[in-house]
């Protein structure tokens, strides 16, 4: 459950402008009560799930498709796992990686994944 807290903080911050740089870069979208509303209903948590989702396929060259409203509603993130991508060498240069244990199974991730998605086992890989 949100504290009133998390809903202040979500409502000044300027996390939905981020998100929407990241996502429509050239303003294509207009930013509506309906955008607003989905973003703020979001946990915090799953805000910032879905900002490094995001974030981390735009690093590995991938497209992100829809308008912003659509992703906020139907996007479902997943951290990603940096074993076998040729990018975790600069990653590793520039973020604080870590192994951890996601739904059972051992991974590379970032830190920040490690820490939203609350991955247990978690050791510094560098």
């Amino acid at each position: 459950m949100e504290t009133l807290n998390d809903i202040v903080t979500k409502r000044f911050s300027k996390s939905l402008v981020e998100f929407l740089k990241l996502v429509d870069p050239e303003r294509k979208y207009k930013v509506d009560a309906a955008l607003a509303n989905a973003w703020d209903r979001l946990s915090i948590n799953d805000q910032r799930k879905l900002y490094l989702y995001i974030l981390y396929r735009k690093w590995r060259g991938l497209d992100v498709y829809g308008e912003p409203y659509a992703i906020v509603m139907n996007c479902h993130p997943v951290p990603i796992n940096w074993n076998g991508f040729s990018v975790i060498n600069s990653l590793i240069k520039s973020k604080k990686m870590v192994i951890a244990r996601y739904n059972g199974s051992f991974g590379t991730y970032t830190l920040d994944e490690a820490i939203v998605y609350e991955m247990t086992d978690v050791k510094p890989l560098n």
